[in-house]
This record gives C-alpha cells, sequence and structure tokens, in this order.
C-alpha cells in the first residue's frame, strides 16, 4: 500500500544552520507514529514542513502520490493535512460550539464560508461542530467560553479544531506539554479511543510513555536527522536512542 505521507530528502536550512537535514520518511493509512528528540532536534521545524508553516530548501513532501510540497498550509488542510500546535490557538471570547463551528466551515468552499451567520442557519454545521465535541470528550462545555476552560480541556480543544477540518493525516506537536498528570492521562486516553481508525496520526512528545501509549512506529531525531526508528519497545531498548535521547545507559 502506498505512503499516505511520504517525504524525500527533505531539508530546512536557515542560513550556515541546517534544521531538517535530508529527510525520508513514510507513513501509511490509519498508522500512529510518534517523533521523539531531544529539545533542538529538529521536531517541530518537521511538522512546520509538513503543514505548509516553513517552506523547504530542497527535498519533497507528497501527499497521496501528490507532491503538496510548494503548496500553502490551507491548500494542505484542504488536501487532507490537519495540525495542532504547542501553543492553543482558539478564540478565547467564543464558546466551545462556535471555535468548532468555525472549523468545520472553513472545510467548506470559500463561497460557502460565512463565519458570523446566525447558527441557526445552518442546522448540519452545528451537528457537526457538536459531533466533533463530543469526540474529544466536551460535550458538557459546548456553550462554554473557550476561556474558562482549563488547560487541558484547550488542548482537547485544539484537538478537536484539528479534526473538523476531517483531515486523513493529523500532525500533533506536544498535546500534553504543560499538563498534570492527571491531565496528561486524560487527553491519552481520549487520543486512545476517540479517533478514528483510518486516521494516520504523528504526535510529537518528550514523555516516552505518551509515546508509548499511543504510538506503533517511532522516528527519533538527532541534530534535524533522522537517528534511529522502530516500535516503541525497539526504541526503548536501544542503546544508541538512549545514549542521545536519555544520556545513559537504558533503563525502563
Amino acid at each position: 500500500m502506498s505512503p499516505v505521507l511520504q517525504t524525500a530528502g527533505l531539508t530546512l536550512r536557515y542560513g550556515r544552520f541546517t534544521a531538517i537535514d535530508n529527510v525520508s520518511l513514510s507513513l501509511h493509512a490509519g498508522r500512529r507514529y510518534g517523533v521523539l528528540g531531544p529539545n533542538g532536534a529538529g521536531k517541530t521545524s518537521l511538522l512546520n514542513l509538513l503543514s505548509g508553516t516553513s517552506r523547504a530548501s530542497s527535498g519533497a513532501i507528497l501527499l497521496d502520490g501528490i507532491d503538496v510540497t510548494a503548496r500553502s498550509p490551507a491548500q494542505r488542510r484542504h488536501a487532507g493535512l490537519g495540525r495542532s500546535f504547542q501553543k492553543t490557538s482558539v478564540f478565547a471570547d467564543m464558546s466551545v460550539l462556535d471555535n468548532l463551528r468555525l472549523s468545520v466551515q472553513s472545510k467548506r468552499s470559500w463561497q460557502l464560508f460565512d463565519p458570523w451567520s446566525p447558527r441557526s442557519h445552518d442546522r448540519e454545521v452545528v451537528t457537526r461542530a457538536a459531533d466533533f465535541a463530543e469526540q474529544v470528550g466536551l460535550t458538557a462545555r459546548l456553550g462554554t467560553c473557550a476561556a474558562a476552560l482549563s488547560y487541558g480541556e484547550l488542548r482537547q480543544l485544539e484537538v478537536g479544531l484539528a479534526l473538523a477540518t476531517e483531515p486523513r493525516v493529523l500532525l500533533l506537536d506536544e498535546p500534553t506539554a504543560g499538563m498534570s498528570e492527571e491531565e496528561t492521562h486524560a487527553i491519552v486516553a481520549m487520543l486512545q479511543t476517540r479517533l478514528p481508525t483510518s486516521l494516520t496520526l504523528l504526535i510529537i512528545e518528550h514523555d516516552l510513555r505518551v509515546i508509548e501509549g499511543l504510538t506503533d512506529h517511532v522516528f527519533v531525531f538527532e541534530s534535524g536527522a533522522l537517528f534511529e526508528q522502530g516500535t516503541p519497545a525497539e526504541i526503548r531498548a536501544s542503546e544508541r536512542v538512549q545514549r542521545v535521547y536519555f544520556k545513559g545507559p537504558a533503563h525502563a
């Protein structure tokens, strides 16, 4: 089966500094992938390239076999690539429902897009928005202003906004960053049980336990290059990864 998302020789340079160095990856439909590496390894730079917020210096990005390297972030979203960011980016003064409604509408053609029309004028959009709220566990918070959500709920809303664009590939940048242990358990459980099985997931995380709970294949980065890859168990057992990532011998 052909990869749903593939990179070939992907490179990002800023002058003499190389943020991503000749990276070739293949992601298949319905699989869950993790990206691991120390600070400065190039993890977020990789997601920036894949989502289009950074332009590649060289190499190619293929989505369903189509070269999207030169396409804008909006064009990639419409082609099926969704993303959440490290920092929450929601409309704080709007309700959970209205945030999700805008994300649902963004998937429609620009001719139909009217974000300020009354909700009653488009029941289908409202229904879809409510469905995505349920998918990320926020049904009870539909009428709540985003500013009143807890940090963990904001991250759930971020995932919901990405899902509402109906992606085939979802990129998550440290979705549990800054969370308490209880909040981390909650969002990991949500991601484990509520994502569509057909969705391909690529997730950046610092916590190997989160990676182990959510993914079946891990890419390890160091200095912008793909350092090693394998199952979570293989990565944890790798002395090479232990030296670079954990700075010591293998441990449980």
